[in-house]
């Protein structure tokens, strides 16, 4: 079966007052459906191929230069219909190809997150939005109505990081040979399917994740259902809906072997529990590397940790290159 197939997305916040209704909602009325309909694949790849489908278009829509940096955005349209924007930065003095990075940070932060790199260095950077075609700024029970439109842009997040590889390959700036992928929190659930199933990825970082998604799901609830079995069966729930047995890290990364992975966690990070992040570790096989920092989860204000995760991602790339 097709890995479009629709259901319900939770967003990375929390529930508020009406979680209880929301999870009987849930239980009542869509999740037997969906559990008759959607039977689980046990190899997605074949589906993943699909939906990234040709490259046929890449349509510039803005260049600008700053510190130092060239700046373009771009769509890129796919055979399968999947479209993907994506901005790409290249350092204006160097004119030979060049290592590069895919970068996926937060749904909030997007393409965005080329331009949050304070030093570049002679880096082509990339980074992609997530492809949600849907409204913006959902409230309370609005994303009931909208929930195919939630999972598609899931499902559709590991092929569009594919297809955004496929273009950095035909560019004459980028070293082929040196094509790095970096997922940071939620964006090291796509980059480890991304990264498991497109061979072309020379190695693979995961900041900031974990594994054991329906856990992370029933951690982050844990302030908003203090009922202990209503909690877990409302992240069953919304795993399910998420699509999470199709994204669980712990299902992909040892598949990324023999070329290297990377995991940097942080000892402050408390937004995943600590034996998803045991578990993500115990899934790695050789050669990998885990690293520890210390301070919090990254997002976009807190300077001091994205400067601290550059330093450790960005430079550690241009000193191996």
């Amino acid at each position: 079966m097709s890995l479009s197939r629709r259901g319900l997305w939770h967003r990375d916040r929390r529930f508020g007052g009406k979680a209880l209704f929301l999870v009987l909602l849930l239980i009542v009325i869509i999740a037997p459906v969906g559990w008759l309909a959607w039977p689980v694949l046990d190899d997605p790849s074949e589906d993943f191929d699909k939906r990234r489908g040709r490259l046929e278009q890449v349509e510039v829509t803005r260049e600008w230069q700053r510190n130092g940096s060239r700046y373009q955005d771009l769509t890129l349209h796919s055979s399968s219909g999947l479209k993907v924007q994506a901005t790409i930065r290249h350092p204006s003095a160097v004119n030979k190809p060049r290592p590069a990075i895919i970068l996926l940070g937060g749904y909030g932060t997007g393409r965005r997150a080329a331009e949050l790199v304070e030093e570049s260095g002679e880096l082509v950077i990339a980074a992609i939005s997530y492809p949600y075609r849907g409204p913006e700024g959902l409230k309370g029970m609005e994303f009931l109505w909208h929930f195919g439109a939630i999972q598609q842009a899931i499902l559709d997040t590991s092929p569009a990081l594919m297809l955004m590889l496929e273009h950095l390959v035909a560019r004459e700036d980028v070293d082929t040979s040196h094509i790095e992928l970096v997922g940071v929190s939620f964006g090291a659930f796509f980059v480890s399917v991304a990264g498991a199933l497109d061979k072309r990825f020379s190695r693979v970082w995961l900041v900031q994740g974990a594994a054991d998604p329906r856990a992370i799901y029933e951690y982050r609830m844990r302030n908003s259902i203090s009922f202990g079995p209503l909690r877990s069966l409302a992240a069953r729930i919304l795993g399910f809906f998420t699509a999470t047995d199709y994204l669980k890290p712990e299902r992909w990364v040892g598949r990324i072997s023999p070329r290297p992975v990377v995991v940097i966690n942080s000892h402050g990070d408390i937004s995943f529990p600590p034996a998803s992040v045991a578990k993500l570790h115990a899934s790695l096989r050789e050669p990998y590397e885990i690293e520890w920092l210390e301070g919090e989860h990254v997002t976009p204000g807190r300077k001091t940790v994205l400067k601290q995760l550059n330093e450790q991602v960005v430079r550690r790339i241009m000193g191996d290159n």
